[in-house]
């Protein structure tokens, strides 16, 4: 016989197998979705169970408070009846009764009625069997004396060891459980119903008032008095045949059962069971179908495999063609990739020194970096010292000279001067040290509002000659520019650039601020005739620590961190800043670039009519 034809053989012997098999799992499916949905129904009987003891719960806790509060005990009863009131507050189905001890013949109040109010004829006797048990009591279904309607009640009674005793009660009307209905996940085709302990309804779903006092169908009755849940087949007052679920209620004693009719179990298990069968037929179909196709495969590839073999008794290798069929293709790759197992020995000992050589290429770099983060570290060390022993060591010269006796005043007013100047410098190296920290850190926080950057470029330019004393020419070029920004922050970062613009350009020297907009942007350039920069510090001027070439008896001074602080401040502002230069003693231009702020129409009129363009030479 043909492959394809065992093949065929092979599918019938697994197939049959599987239909008697698929044949027992219908029916235990069957049986399995009636009891899975049994078990829901289950499910939800004990979660109406668990409403109900809610209710009853809730009820009980606020009966506890009145029964041990002080107002009862010292028989403040016109304020245990206002407790009470506020208790049911607008619930029109429940009201609360207190009923004393034997010394008081009848009910103390009902707040169904005012305060006061005579209630005689009213029983008292389950009063003597609460206080005997000192329990809360849940009663069974009884017609109120006052209400004239069926009700149960929640009897707490007071602590002992009092002169008097007392039962505080909340009374239910029996429609107020029907709420438990309209909160659980009950299917409108469902029949429920809540009995108390002697097996009589208090609350039923459908015809709930005509059913309140009528006893619970005689089956149930009796498996539920055996057996705390469960389920019964039975058929209703109404004539369905339904599956009874009940189960009983922990708290109170009373029994929830659920009624599902039978054909809503049945027709879903018959559903599901039709279901599996239309698709047990289909994937046999499909079975088929995908045998005969992989017998067509199979064969196809035996049959190359077939023509290989007379290729190989010639004396010649075919380059085999991909059959999908494992077997075959390991035969036919086996010559195959002999032929080529010394070129990929070969090509893997050559990417194996490739890889060498780029992990010794990565190491070096890594070495490097490493050396160049000591060598910044022990800099900048080393130029803190310097820039922290050169105003410590002016600063105790001038204390030296105010410690002279009989010291002329103005020599004294000189070492003051020296001190505050030094003292100045101190604070902005500290400052720059703890901006960059918070930065860093994340912990500067902008106070953002409209800023006129005109106005902040001309009072930084403004201050900085003064402190420069002529030693630079200046030129301005500025444009009514807005930006939104912290004001304080602003001016730190146009103060850095100008200070590093005069620290890095000689004296006689020029110093160029312009101001622009090109489009969406506000673009400031600072440029100056200086020492200018080397190619290799252009990438790394604004990192921390970094500085031109100085030594450590330089004149300039500095940490490295003005440029740094400049760039993180730039970024919090959602700006960019960066630098360009021929080459070293070309000078520099630091170019700013921040959003442009873009007003209300007449705010925007207001502010370009108040800041003119400005383009001043101030040499």
């Amino acid at each position: 016989m043909k492959t394809r034809t065992y093949l065929f053989l092979m599918a019938a012997a697994i197939l049959i197998p599987v239909a008697l098999a698929f044949w027992i799992g219908v029916s235990m499916l069957l049986d399995w979705e009636r009891e899975s949905r049994i078990q829901r129904v289950q499910e939800t009987a004990r979660a109406t169970a668990l409403l109900v003891d809610r209710e009853i719960a809730v009820k009980e806790g606020l009966l506890q408070t009145i029964a041990h509060s002080e107002s009862l005990a010292e028989q403040n009863f016109s304020r245990v009846y206002r407790l009470a009131a506020r208790m049911n507050g607008s619930e029109a189905l429940t009201w609360t009764t207190l009923v004393g001890d034997r010394s008081f013949p009848a009910p103390i109040f009902n707040t169904l009625r005012p305060y006061g109010s005579s209630l005689d004829g009213a029983t008292r006797d389950f009063a003597d069997a609460v206080l005997l048990s000192g329990e809360t009591r849940v009663s069974n279904l009884f017609t109120g004396h006052t209400s004239k309607r069926p009700v149960v009640s929640v009897d707490v009674p007071s602590p002992p060891g009092q002169a008097h005793r007392y039962v505080v009660s909340q009374v239910f009307d029996a429609r107020y459980f029907e709420r438990v209905f309209a909160n659980s996940a009950l299917d409108p085709n469902w029949l429920v119903g809540i009995f108390d302990a002697k097996g009589v309804t208090i609350a039923r779903n459908k015809r709930g008032a005509q059913s309140a006092g009528k006893p619970m169908h005689p089956d149930m009755r009796v498996a539920a008095r055996h057996a705390g849940s469960g389920v019964l087949r039975h058929v209703t007052h109404e004539g369905t045949e339904v599956y009874g679920v009940y189960t009983r209620s922990a708290l109170s004693g009373w029994t929830i059962v659920i009624g599902v009719p039978v054909a809503d179990i049945e027709s879903a298990a018959r559903t599901a069971a039709t279901y599996a069968t239309l698709a047990l037929l289909l994937l046999m179909g499909m079975a088929v179908l995908i045998a005969v196709f992989f017998g067509n495969k199979l064969s196809n590839a035996l049959q190359q495999a077939g023509s290989v073999a007379n290729s190989l008794a010639r004396g010649a290798i075919a380059k085999p063609r991909p059959t999908k069929v494992d077997e075959v293709d390991a035969l036919l790759d086996g010559l195959h990739y002999t032929s080529q197992a010394l070129s990929r020995e070969s090509a893997a000992r050559q990417a194996l020194q490739h890889e060498r050589e780029q992990l010794l290429v990565s190491e070096q770099r890594a070495r490097r970096v490493a050396e160049a983060q000591s060598q910044a570290k022990d800099n900048f060390l080393a130029m803190l010292g310097h820039e922290l022993r050169n105003p410590l060591a002016a600063i105790s010269g001038a204390m030296s000279v105010l410690d002279m006796p009989n010291v002329k005043p103005e020599l004294a007013a000189n070492a003051r001067a020296i001190n505050r100047r030094q003292m100045r410098h101190l604070t902005r190296i500290v400052d720059d040290l703890l901006d960059v920290q918070r930065i860093l850190s994340g912990k500067i926080v902008l106070q953002r509002s409209p800023v006129n950057l005109t106005d902040v470029l001309r009072s930084c330019v403004e201050a900085k000659r003064l402190v420069d004393a002529g030693n630079h020419h200046w030129e301005l070029a500025l444009a009514p520019s807005w930006v939104e920004g912290d004001r304080t922050r602003l001016e730190q970062i146009i103060d850095n650039l100008l200070h590093n613009a005069i620290k890095y350009t000689p004296g006689g020297g020029r110093i160029t601020v312009g101001c622009r907009t090109e489009g969406s942007d506000v673009v400031v350039d600072v440029c100056d005739t200086g020492v200018g920069l080397a190619p290799e510090l252009l990438p790394v001027i604004f990192d921390v620590l970094v500085q031109g070439p100085t030594s450590i008896d330089r004149a300039q001074g500095g940490l490295g961190l003005g440029l740094a602080l400049v760039k993180e401040l730039s970024a919090l502002h959602g700006g960019k800043v960066s630098v360009h230069s021929a080459g070293v003693g070309q000078g520099c231009t630091f170019t700013l670039v921040l959003p442009l702020w873009q007003p209300a129409a007449t705010e925007a009129d207001g502010a370009v009519s108040a800041t003119p363009d400005a383009s001043l030479n101030l040499g």
